[in-house]
């Protein structure tokens, strides 16, 4: 069975007081990094007072996967490993949040800021509109310039979705997505149209 992905629909925020201090929580998603930058920005810029903007990212899935977190001036590992623990727990990808922290006065320890970062996560990630990740196959289907007609035939017949494609001396490269049931179907297809004249060079899991 494929598992499944979930990512935030919309952007959401939660206040939560930690004894002196208040924990801004901000979510939303994300498919690249150049996103993340810019929703990360945007939150220092809306709170550019505050003592610390902890963020944390998780983005793609399986050997596409890229994750990373910022501590942004915390103790190292009392911050934003646990905002990624709690996306990971809730089995978020494409997903970015930042914690905006302002210091009330009252000091929390390491103890205290891992708790207090995670459960803004946590509870950040409950209230937030979440919805489930399509799974795609990625395909790189390989053939020669005689078969591409026969290709791009069964290719629209089948609903995938061409990314790209690209022309070499021998043929054509072409990059596309299609829904895991109608995987086996098209490269049934691919083989009786071109003769077995096609190749299908690597298979990846997008989801989106």
């Amino acid at each position: 069975m494929d598992k499944v992905l979930l990512t935030p629909a919309k952007p959401g925020q939660i206040i939560n007081r930690v004894k002196d201090s208040k924990f801004y929580g901000d979510i939303n998603r994300a498919v690249h990094e150049e996103q993340v930058k810019d929703f990360i920005n945007l939150i220092k810029a809306k709170y550019h007072d505050a003592n610390h903007h902890v963020s944390a990212y998780l983005l793609g899935s399986g050997v596409l996967l890229s994750k990373n977190a910022n501590d942004d001036g915390e103790p190292a590992g009392s911050s934003g490993r646990p905002v990624l623990q709690a996306i990971e727990g809730a089995g978020l990808t494409n997903t970015v949040i930042v914690v905006t922290r302002y210091f009330g006065g009252t000091k929390l320890g390491i103890g205290g800021l891992i708790r207090a970062y995670g459960e803004t996560a946590r509870l950040l990630i409950k209230q937030a509109a979440i919805q489930k990740l399509q799974l795609y196959y990625q395909l790189t289907i390989v053939g020669a310039y005689n078969q591409l007609g026969n290709i791009l035939g069964q290719l629209g017949a089948h609903h995938a979705e061409i990314l790209s494609t690209e022309y070499t001396n021998s043929g054509g490269i072409i990059t596309v997505l299609i829904k895991p049931e109608l995987y086996s179907p098209l490269q049934e297809r691919l083989i009786e149209k071109t003769a077995n004249q096609v190749r299908i060079e690597n298979r990846e899991d997008i989801y989106r």
